[in-house]
């Protein structure tokens, strides 16, 4: 992030509501711009690229010359920024940023960031400053990592996107290779292969671990009975929900309820030493300890 921005001036955040349209704009300094639009629709236009943002959508823009958005007319549009003051970067940085998609869905994670940093308000402490700036470079590496993500799915077979949805929709019921590779068209071989090169695990390996997350939140955030949980989430006894929730999270069922999914810092739970060693003064006997 450092090198996209001018770190000496930080980030700012805003938020505004066009109930019949509008236009903001043009800019003509330098800005690494991340663009919400809530409700409604903008028409971008980042030096000579025009971009469409529709609801529920945001936009990464960094102008060289001049940055003007223009809010439908006629309709209400609710928008939201985080902006920074552009700094100089490498050709090779400025080639990855070219090939970034310019626009994504909204998600809860860039929104939650947003809302957080727009909540700061506009006052200037050196905490509230440093907490602001913080949140910028947390939103874009959020957007920079959505985008990734999006970017992996595009290239993601369609059979295993398929794969996958059924399994997040369907992990409490029995799930075969045979069935989902049925149900998406291709034999379980290729479905193996291809999700295994595509997600990084097989089919079957994925579904026990959206099976025991599911498991974990249930365990944190509902009173039902670890045996409940453990049906609910798909297995055919406590016994293995209890093995698998251990291997995955370091914690049994009833550790991760008692510690509410807290896990112990290393030196206790392990007990680990923790020496801090003296430091001989040159010329003297005299030891310095931490």
């Amino acid at each position: 992030m450092h090198a996209l921005i001018d770190s000496g001036r930080g980030f700012a955040f805003g938020e505004a509501i066009y109930p019949a349209g509008g236009v903001y704009g043009p800019l003509k300094d330098r800005y690494l711009t991340l663009l919400i639009i809530h409700e409604g629709k903008a028409r971008v236009v980042c030096d000579d690229e025009e971009i469409a943002l529709g609801p529920r959508s945001c936009g990464f823009f960094r102008n060289a010359q001049h940055l003007f958005m223009e809010y439908a007319e006629g309709r209400n549009t609710r928008v939201s920024w985080c902006e920074g003051h552009a700094g100089e970067i490498s050709e090779p940085v400025a080639m990855r940023l070219r090939t970034l998609t310019p626009r994504i869905a909204l998600s809860p994670r860039v929104e939650a960031l947003q809302r957080l940093g727009v909540e700061l308000g506009a006052g200037s402490s050196s905490n509230l400053n440093a907490l602001r700036n913080a949140l910028g470079e947390s939103i874009f590496l959020a957007y920079f990592h959505e985008a990734q993500m999006s970017e992996q799915e595009r290239l993601t077979p369609r059979s295993v996107l398929r794969a996958r949805f059924y399994i997040d929709e369907n992990y409490e019921k029995e799930i075969t290779v045979e069935r989902l590779a049925a149900l998406v068209g291709v034999t379980p071989q290729h479905l193996v292969s291809s999700f295994r090169k595509h997600v990084g695990i097989t089919p079957v390996r994925y579904l026990w671990q959206v099976r025991a997350n599911r498991g974990h939140f249930l365990l944190l955030q509902s009173g039902l009975a670890i045996s409940d949980i453990a049906y609910q989430c798909g297995y055919k006894n406590p016994f293995h929900f209890s093995r698998q929730i251990s291997e995955q999270f370091g914690m049994s069922p009833r550790e991760v309820r008692a510690n509410k999914g807290y896990r112990l810092a290393s030196d206790i739970a392990e007990g680990a030493a923790d020496v801090a060693y003296g430091m001989l003064l040159p010329d003297t006997d005299t030891i310095l300890t931490k």
